[in-house]
């Protein structure tokens, strides 16, 4: 199983594992690459709100507002623009992913003039996000990656019970004191295992918990215990106004849009309410409807709050704190933001750059491994897997089945595989 698993994901997480350092890195690469669009220079008090997001949206004036981010109140020159996100009129509003042809305009908060825009779809963190989940391939190919880390898992768990048994010494010294050659590459390939086996699991299990099929489970999971996150009313009051509500999605060019006073007086209410980290605003797609206004802070403590504030009066009519998520919806966001190197910024970005640069580590000690074993102008697999599968004690496959199950692609894959060879058997067989 550990040399199958090596066999059919070790290329694939090779790949995977530096693109996932260039994502993890994203941040500082966009700040290289955007320097003047994100950089404000101008000095003073930043102008109203309203008067940025009238700059952004004279670039693209067919586009529609479909999110603000402000600079923070205390952020000194030349350090923090406001974001501007504009997108197609029929774009769906979508929390996890940019519509296409989206597009964010930055304006230097202290003169209200447009530093530069940034296409979503070709911002550094969309496309590294995409190469890393399938190659720039195509959504299709995403499955590729999940059957990788699926036989990931598989190979750190059968990686550790080849090694146990061989524990009398320390993994150090076991390493050091190794012959040149296929004994020390073999204690490189177990030392390395061991010391990042419960960092790669953790990032294993927070990658899967998004994928398409063992992803279905974590659904399927937080339908039957209720465990959705809990999202902010933004409907008003029945008793407000519904045609002035509606006037605030109504600018001077009569498209959809915000009114002056409306952006300024729910950046104010969000100042206010406590909100001081990264704020993201999102205006009402329809009358009679407010606001959202939510922290966007993985910094610690965790406290993504999110409020609903009428735009008319700057009244806030709903909120969220993150004390009100469920258990597993807490884990299932935490574990993403984990993932994906946002949560406590630079501390995770460098963990999970050493464990990216221990699997590959793994891989190459591993192949190395392989070769000094392997016998000439054979692949050096071990016996067929058939017979093992048959003869293996109860509880390991009691305790595998469930595995199966809930990583989908593994069970099929593994099936597969045993069919193959099972089939290669009879024809050999038969060939006599």
């Amino acid at each position: 199983m550990h040399f199958l698993g090596g066999l059919l994901a070790a290329p694939i997480l090779f790949a995977m594992a530096i693109t996932g350092i260039l994502y993890a890195w994203n941040p500082q690469l966009e700040h290289m690459l955007h320097r003047q669009a994100l950089s404000a220079t101008a000095e003073g008090p930043a102008r109203p709100l309203s008067e940025q997001i009238s700059s952004a949206r004279e670039t693209r004036p067919e586009l529609r507002l479909s999110s603000v981010t402000p600079a923070a109140p205390a952020t000194p020159a030349g350090e923090e623009t406001t974001a501007v996100t504009l997108v197609p009129e029929t774009a769906e509003q979508n929390r996890f992913e940019k519509p296409k042809d989206a597009v964010t305009v930055y304006v230097d908060p202290a003169s209200a003039e447009v530093t530069g825009s940034i296409t979503e779809s070709n911002r550094p963190d969309e496309w590294l996000r995409n190469l890393h989940s399938n190659f720039r391939i195509g959504k299709f190919a995403e499955p590729i990656s999940e059957l990788a880390a699926s036989w990931l898992l598989v190979s750190i768990v059968t990686g550790l019970v080849l090694w146990w048994p061989r524990h009398n010494r320390t993994l150090a010294r076991n390493f050091l004191f190794r012959k040149p050659g296929r004994p020390r590459w073999r204690s490189l390939h177990g030392l390395v295992g061991v010391a990042a086996a419960a960092g790669l699991v953790l990032l294993i299990v927070t990658g899967l918990t998004w994928t398409t099929y063992a992803g279905s489970w974590v659904d399927v999971a937080r339908s039957q215990f209720d465990s959705d996150s809990p999202e902010v009313s933004t409907v008003l009051h029945p008793t407000t106004d519904s045609g002035e509500a509606g006037r605030s999605l109504v600018d001077e060019s009569g498209t959809a849009g915000v009114t002056t006073a409306g952006a300024d007086r729910v950046a104010t209410a969000a100042r206010e309410a406590g909100l001081n980290g990264v704020v993201v605003l999102e205006p009402p797609d329809s009358p009679g409807h407010a606001w959202k206004a939510e922290e966007d802070d993985s910094r610690w403590p965790v406290n993504p709050t999110a409020l609903a504030v009428n735009g008319d009066t700057g009244e806030i009519v709903d909120r969220v704190e993150w004390a009100e998520y469920p258990p597993l919806a807490k884990a299932t966001s935490l574990g993403i933001d984990f993932h994906q190197a946002q949560l406590f910024g630079l501390a995770t970005q460098l963990l999970l750059t050493a464990l990216a640069v221990a699997l590959l580590v793994l891989i190459i000690a591993g192949y190395r491994v392989w070769l000094l074993r392997r016998p000439s102008g054979s692949l050096g697999a071990p016996p067929r897997l058939g017979s093992v599968v048959r003869n293996a004690p109860l509880p390991i496959l009691f305790g595998f089945a469930p595995l199966m199950v809930l990583l989908p692609l593994l069970g099929i894959t593994l099936l597969g595989y045993l069919a193959a060879e099972r089939a290669v058997r009879a024809i050999r067989t038969s060939g006599k």
